[in-house]
């Protein structure tokens, strides 16, 4: 091995850089330069000729921690660590589903993903959500929703049927009292049983409700990522395409990974080397259903790991590694010796400062005593402190205190605090604005975003226009929200009003193709299959040809049947095939089944082969059409619907059969559906269409822009076109100015995000599906934006997971707020407050200060329990009189 990769490595990390043969469990606390070895394995990895990068996974739980590692892999693995796959687990489940979309799913291959706030509004939307029982319930239900799902992954309801999955995951939480009561707790920790008896009366019919909005809306929300890829992975072949590209995987904060998404992941790893690292004692999800002590088990039962402890410690000083160490040890007593044998030592063996910790008499006192403190570092070090508290209410309570301190000093006196919420920039109103525009630009059913541009950008379109549009009575003629702002629509006054007039003239295109595999930017096409329809829908052409790729079809065979043999002898020219392709096609609109994927891989190949390719093509998903009239089906799978309403033609993974299944089914929609209701879809068109047209204007500019403008150019168009510059320019609430808050300022942050994530030389629209990811999967650009632009954030401990800082103010330390009084009779809840004490005080590199208020209102608290588990000698007391 290259002695390069392991200089500068002591003996633990050399030892997991240099076996490249076991499986390694490896226990690594905070500071312990964890990172850095993952990064230098991976470059062993690489440069011994073991695996490619692509063959490589990495799956880490912020998007932040993948940055930094992919970042620390490029310096140590140069170009031959650029393809490593290097993603949190949402995002490898999000790269799942969308590949395999078109062949082993019915989620639309365009799916956008919804994050909480998305889904609280369709919740509010929901029929069921009207009914008194459910008023100012929504996040109640919402967590109902969250966990049916889990329950539905996790006790193998995969029936194919959704709608009785969805009522075995209802009926397994409804017979767990304590899952489904805990969704009926409010705040004062009483359980309402009006609600408990209402969700288990409803549960099914609320799910049928949600997964029916999110699926018209082409979308999926973060449950959906991992329950939808866990079903996948149970499907053989799948799950075989799957573990074939990759021979190593490494899984970092593994005492973060929730049941489920172990058992999600841990399907790929038979005949591939893991690497499972993490620090048990950091622990501090098990609410969200995180249960290392289960994972490590069958861990360790079905792999025999090699165990390795990292005990040198990198971050933090003597004295503040020897105060957790022996916090946790008080707090947990002999099992941390079974996983820390050792005992861990500072590298640097500075000695540092003690823990400071004061008492004060009310919240306003230790938010001036944490602000002298603070005041009193050199200038240059005071943005390298944070306060963390553990709740978000306390982090409010922190933040008026020291803003009222700051705003009776002179402002080169004032310190510039922040509180998370200035970080979710993504979440903001006006980001949240930004991206509506660019959501619409690449799926035109995303009816959530629509709404948000019209309540606040349009004019003459309210709540009372809505609502009519998505009243029962439009959706059984087949007309939605978005309808009103796709150009065709309007021109012809009904949504399949291009669809029927291009089948007058004998203008309708089925196609279908099959491919090497599912990424739709690498993988070639090697079959395309398409039929001409004349009025009667009947086939009047046909085209089909197999095509040479570059590459061999290697496990897709196990879907299409077609093999490197057949295509060497049969395949023709990719230029000529699709060039002919083309001219068969020319001018018509295009029907297929989940049709975006293979609009997708046309569009990629044209490109690929440096040939023109047809930007905005006009066509009609038969997916999309059997959803809107038929929203509650077990499932809408090409196989399922061919075999329900045209059992006479049938579905197989040949893309001649599937189109001739597909149009088929087109008959029979046209004939029950969309022919019959023509003149009363033109009626109610026809009163509303001016008052959307400005806005379809500017939306179909927006999505001509997409194919050859990068994000950033198109986050400036919205800005200068769509009327959001005019909007926020000059508009500020007095709130708004007293907290500093600069909308326009945060959509420029947005921009600069969007320029800097970019890859130049990606497809535009590619790029933009990319960043919008980003933006649904990322909770906050904390660091990165900290580094813009210094300030001293007010996070709670959750927030501040794997972040460090050189000064800690831990506030609010008051026992029953920290920990929370409700955990005090639950002690596996009361060890995770524990946990979360001790990954607090890791996140100190110099300096840590404890700080606590006997007074709030009308009640008198104690500092907590858990400082008294922090050996006196590493403390120092200090009066908190702040005068």
């Amino acid at each position: 091995m290259d002695e390069a990769i392991l200089h500068g490595l002591n003996a633990e990390q050399r030892a997991v850089v240099a076996d490249l043969d076991h499986h390694i469990l490896l226990n690594a606390p905070a500071g312990t330069g964890k990172t850095n070895v993952l990064a230098r394995r991976v470059a062993a990895i690489v440069e011994s000729g073991r695996a490619e990068g692509a063959q490589i996974l990495c799956l880490t739980f912020t998007n932040r921690a993948c940055k930094e590692l992919k970042h620390r892999i490029f310096s140590t693995a140069h170009e031959k660590g650029l393809d490593v796959v290097v993603k949190t687990i949402h995002g490898f489940c999000y790269s799942l589903i969308k590949e395999e979309s078109k062949a082993s799913s019915d989620v639309c291959s365009d799916f956008l993903v919804y994050d909480d706030e998305d889904c609280k509004n369709i919740v509010a939307s929901l029929p069921l959500s009207l009914d008194v029982s459910a008023r100012g319930r929504m996040q109640n239900i919402q967590n109902f929703i969250e966990a049916s799902k889990k329950y539905c992954a996790l006790h193998d309801c995969q029936s194919g049927d959704v709608l009785a999955d969805f009522a075995a995951g209802v009926a397994a939480v409804c017979r767990d009292d304590g899952c489904l009561r805990s969704f009926c707790t409010n705040y004062t920790d009483s359980v309402d049983a009006e609600l408990e008896q209402w969700l288990a009366i409803n549960g099914v019919g609320l799910m049928e409700q949600y997964a029916a909005a999110l699926s018209a809306n082409h979308a999926l929300d973060f449950e959906d990522l991992i329950v939808r890829a866990s079903l996948l992975l149970r499907q053989d072949d799948v799950c075989r395409r799957w573990q074939n590209r990759f021979a190593y995987i490494a899984i970092d904060e593994m005492q973060d990974t929730s049941d489920i998404e172990y058992d999600l992941i841990s399907r790929l790893f038979p005949g591939r080397i893991i690497l499972l690292c993490g620090d048990y004692f950091q622990t501090i999800y098990e609410w969200r259903g995180s249960h290392p002590d289960a994972i490590l088990r069958r861990f360790t039962a079905d792999y025999h790991p090699v165990r390795i402890t990292f005990t040198i410690n990198y971050r933090a000083t003597e004295t503040l590694l020897q105060a957790s160490s022996d916090c946790l040890a008080n707090l947990f007593g002999p099992s941390v010796a079974s996983f820390y044998p050792a005992p861990g030592t500072a590298a640097g063996h500075e000695q540092g400062e003690p823990i400071v910790a004061v008492e004060t008499a009310h919240f306003m006192e230790e938010a001036r005593w944490i602000f002298r403190q603070i005041a009193a570092l050199p200038p240059q070090e005071r943005t390298r402190a944070c306060i963390m508290t553990r709740t978000n209410r306390c982090n409010k309570v922190i933040w008026n205190g020291v803003r009222s301190h700051n705003e009776g000093l002179p402002p080169e006196q004032r310190l510039p605090f922040t509180m998370i919420d200035q970080f979710q920039l993504f979440k903001r109103q006006e980001c949240k604005d930004v991206t509506a525009f660019l959501r619409l630009t690449m799926n035109k059913h995303d009816a959530l975003s629509l709404k948000r541009i019209l309540l606040r950008f349009a004019e003459r379109v309210g709540r009372r226009t809505i609502d009519t549009i998505e009243s029962p009575s439009y959706r059984r003629l087949g007309l939605g929200l978005c309808d009103f702002i796709d150009g065709d629509a309007l021109a012809f006054g009904d949504p399949f009003g291009l669809l029927l007039t291009a089948l007058e003239k004998g203008n309708v295109v089925v196609f279908d193709v099959e491919s090497t595999g599912t990424d739709t930017t690498r993988d070639d096409i090697i079959q395309i299959a398409a039929i001409r329809l004349n009025e009667r829908c009947e086939i009047a052409g046909k085209f089909n040809a197999y095509v040479r790729p570059s590459r061999s079809v290697g496990d897709s065979y196990y879907i299409h049947h077609i093999s490197d043999e057949l295509l060497r002898r049969e395949g023709r020219d990719p230029k000529e095939a699709l060039a002919d392709f083309l001219r068969f096609a020319d001018g018509a609109v295009i029907v297929g089944h989940n049709v975006s994927y293979d609009l997708r891989i046309l569009r990629s190949e044209l490109r690929r082969l440096s040939m023109d390719s047809p930007d905005d093509i006009a066509y009609y998903d038969t997916l999309d059409i059997f959803r809107r009239f038929y929203p509650n089906l077990p499932n809408h799978k090409l196989s399922y619907l061919s075999n329900r309403f045209t059992p006479d033609t049938q579905s197989s993974h040949d893309a001649f059969d599937d189109i001739v299944a597909t149009a088929a089914i087109l008959r029979y929609a046209l004939d029950e559906h969309i022919r019959p209701y023509t003149a009363q879809r033109r009626s109610c068109m026809a009163i509303y269409a001016s008052l959307f047209k400005p806005v379809s204007e500017k939306l179909h500019e927006l999505r001509q822009l997409s194919y050859t403008q990068r994000p950033c150019e198109l986050i400036a168009a919205v800005m200068l076109r769509c009327g959001v510059k005019d909007y926020y320019e000059g508009r500020q609430s007095r709130t708004e100015q007293e907290e500093h808050i600069d909308r326009m300022e945060n959509i420029r942050k947005l921009y600069s995000l969007a320029k800097e994530t970019d890859t130049p030389g990606q497809d535009p629209r590619d790029a933009l599906t990319e960043f919008l990811q980003l933006t649904a999967l990322s909770n906050s650009e904390l660091d990165s934006l900290l580094e813009k632009k210094p300030q001293i954030p007010i996070i709670t401990v959750h927030q501040a997971k794997g972040l460090e800082f050189d000064y800690v103010f831990l506030a609010c330390l008051q026992d029953g707020v920290f920990p929370l009084s409700r955990t005090a009779d639950d002690s596996r809840e009361l060890d995770e407050e524990k946990r979360l004490f001790y990954v607090a005080m890791t996140r100190a590199r110099k300096r840590l200060f404890l700080s606590w208020h006997r007074r709030e209102g009308k009640h008198v608290y104690g500092p907590s329990r858990f400082i008294a588990a922090i050996p006196g000698q590493y403390l120092l007391q200090e009066a908190g009189q702040a005068k």
